[in-house]
């Protein structure tokens, strides 16, 4: 069973080992042709800074729309998270209390 086991991990071994050595050749084929030097496409939308302006209506329209972030589930999981914490407090505080005849008299 060992033996299995040792031959399935140089097996495992070797296969990753060939798997990263096709990637890289693949990386570096793509480095060297001429794609990976093209550089950023240059966009027919309107320029954003001219004349030493800043155009913040641009941005505001090349941005996404996006709905209001509905929060009620996070602060739900706020609030329990600190009620979880006062309980915990309140439980450990109330196990250090001495109760009469808990201990000894």
């Amino acid at each position: 069973m060992i033996l299995v086991k040792a031959i399935g991990l140089c097996l495992g071994i070797a296969l990753f080992s060939a798997l990263q050595t096709v990637g890289m050749h693949a990386l570096q084929d793509y480095l060297k042709s001429g794609s990976a030097n093209a550089g950023l496409p240059i966009g027919t939308n309107m320029p954003i800074a001219t004349k030493f302006e800043f155009d913040a209506d641009a941005v505001k329209n090349m941005l996404p729309k996006y709905g209001p972030i509905d929060t009620t589930e996070g602060q739900r999981l706020g609030v329990e998270s600190a009620a979880r914490r006062i309980d915990m407090q309140v439980r450990n505080a109330q196990s250090y209390v001495p109760v009469p005849g808990r201990f000894g008299r």
